[in-house]
């Protein structure tokens, strides 16, 4: 028996048996023996597994029948032959080219006959798939050409069926309809001959893969599958890369989020070197110390507290954190004369053989600004902005105000009102430092009125009830006062304008012994503060 890995021949004794014995009854036998072998043998290749192939076969033109419908006209058949190409296409569909030579017998005259040749074009479209026959319908259009008479167009409508008799070759009958279209006779023709197939299977590689199970259907056998149960790409060995980053979720720690390798498939958004799921402040640059937020800055003077000498008053980078209020070279902290100009040698004092030091009018002894020009309504003090309220005790040196409000500009009532409401509008996740949609619109708010008056900074301090321990809500608070903080930086509001800070439950505004009075507990609040 010959045997290949795709397909199982029948025994060639067997078939040299069967084509050599002569009597009529062994040449029965023998055929319905083939059959059966065939349909149960393991064989799996279909017709249109090839692309193409070459057909020949016997025709009988039956004239007869629509000439006088004798039944005996079936043996007055005229004889004939065609040779054909074939193609096999998508969708069960073979394309035949077939050219023939046949005889016409005219009805009125047996003696006179007349050969001729045909070309034509066939579409054979498969109704039923299956390992040992095919049947299929015809349809397409032939063209005769006679040696005497004139060009002849006809339509064969049909059907046929090709049996298998070996992977590449099949037996093969057809019986067609004849209409006619242009001078010709309408009548039936049959056709028996073989089918052989050229060429190798199509894509035999893929039909061995789509052999064996795919449980995912991704078109990579279970066997090789690290993701048996989910589509996923070959390059990926069926895994899938959910977020395109080149990285498949199955190593991704980000499979929704598109990443880089370096994070195992996480992004870095603010750059900072820190994974955004790693990272508590994934759109501040920070430092990995802090979580990947930046180092706290209480006074908002660019200078982190752990190296502020003064992390309470907005200072200087030269004087670690620390103001020079009078602007004299000499920070506060070192300053035997904070608010008065003075000079190194003599601690932050003026030298006292100065009179007039500033040149204003008045007498240094006489003079409370002795090193700044000043007014003697004041007593030598300035008034910078010209609002009746000298810079030294005006929180808003730069811009006019009234008395009653120290000198800085009055905020509206409006504002106020926005301010506090915020300080409930402002919601987050249970338990956690998450802000939740609600909160956007406020917070924008916020952020507008910080810009419409720029003399004031803000402070923002979260607050919780005294569920849970004290560290814990402490460390609350704190988270979401950052989170605002955090969110008004990415509005546009310069951070040296703003502070946080986290009280916990030390600073109740209500009772914590009844649930109203714990959710007026848990609050954010935003407090304006003259720079």
């Amino acid at each position: 028996m010959i045997q290949t890995a795709k397909y199982q021949y029948i025994p060639l004794n067997f078939t040299y048996l069967c084509m050599v014995n002569k009597p009529y009854m062994k040449h029965v036998l023998c055929l319905v023996l083939l059959i059966s072998f065939y349909m149960m043998s393991p064989v799996q290749a279909q017709f249109s597994d090839f692309k193409q192939g070459l057909m020949a076969r016997k025709t009988l033109f039956d004239y007869n029948t629509f000439r006088d419908k004798d039944a005996a006209a079936f043996r007055q058949f005229q004889n004939g032959f065609e040779l054909a190409y074939l193609r096999n296409f998508k969708h069960n569909l073979t394309v035949a080219v077939p050219f023939g030579l046949g005889i016409y017998k005219d009805s009125t005259n047996d003696a006179l006959k007349n050969p001729f040749f045909t070309l034509g074009a066939q579409a054979n479209l498969q109704v039923l798939k299956s390992r040992w026959a095919n049947p299929f319908l015809v349809a397409g259009v032939n063209f005769v050409i006679p040696k005497e008479g004139d060009f002849a167009v006809e339509i064969p409508l049909g059907l046929g069926i090709n049996f298998m008799v070996h992977p590449q070759f099949y037996l093969h009958w057809q019986s067609d309809y004849r209409l006619n279209i242009a001078n010709s006779e309408a009548h039936i023709q049959h056709h028996f001959g073989f089918v052989y197939l050229l060429g190798n299977k199509k894509n035999p590689s893929k039909e061995a893969v789509m052999e064996k199970p795919d449980a995912d259907k991704d078109g990579i056998v279970d066997e090789f599958d690290l993701c048996p149960n989910t589509p996923g790409l070959a390059k990926f060995m069926g895994c899938p890369d959910s977020d395109g980053d080149g990285i498949p979720d199955k190593d991704d720690k980000c499979p929704e989020l598109k990443g880089i390798e370096k994070f195992m498939g996480c992004p870095d958004t603010d750059d900072d070197g820190i994974a955004d799921n790693e990272d508590e402040c994934p759109n501040l640059k920070g430092i990995k110390e802090n979580k990947g937020c930046p180092e706290a800055d209480v006074d908002g003077d660019g200078v982190p507290d752990k190296k502020d000498q003064c992390p309470d008053k907005a200072g200087l980078a030269e004087f670690n954190g620390c103001p020079d209020s009078d602007g004299d070279g000499v920070s506060d902290k070192d300053d035997k004369c904070p608010n008065i100009a003075g000079i190194k040698s003599k601690n932050g004092c003026p030298d006292e053989q100065k009179k007039d030091s500033d040149s204003d009018g008045i007498p240094d002894d006489q003079d409370e600004c002795p090193f700044t020009a000043g007014l003697a309504q004041f007593k030598g003090c300035p008034d910078s902005d010209g609002d009746g309220v000298m810079d030294k005790i005006d929180s808003c040196p730069n811009t006019p105000g009234p008395v009653s409000n120290k000198g800085c500009p009055v905020i509206e009532k409006a504002d106020k009102e926005t301010l506090d409401f915020a300080m409930r509008a402002v919601q987050f996740d249970l338990g956690r430092a998450t802000l939740q949609s609600e909160s956007f619109g406020i917070l924008d708010k916020v952020a507008k009125i910080l810009r419409k008056y720029p003399d004031y900074n803000l402070s923002i301090h979260g607050h919780t009830d005294n569920s849970g321990s004290a560290k814990f809500n402490l460390d609350l608070s704190e988270r979401r006062a950052k989170v605002c903080y955090e969110y008004l930086i990415s509005q546009g509001v310069t951070a040296s304008r703003l502070s946080y800070a986290g009280f916990g439950s030390t600073k109740p505004i209500s009772s914590n012994n009844n649930e109203t009075g714990r959710y007026l507990n848990r609050r954010v609040e935003f407090n304006l503060v003259p720079r």
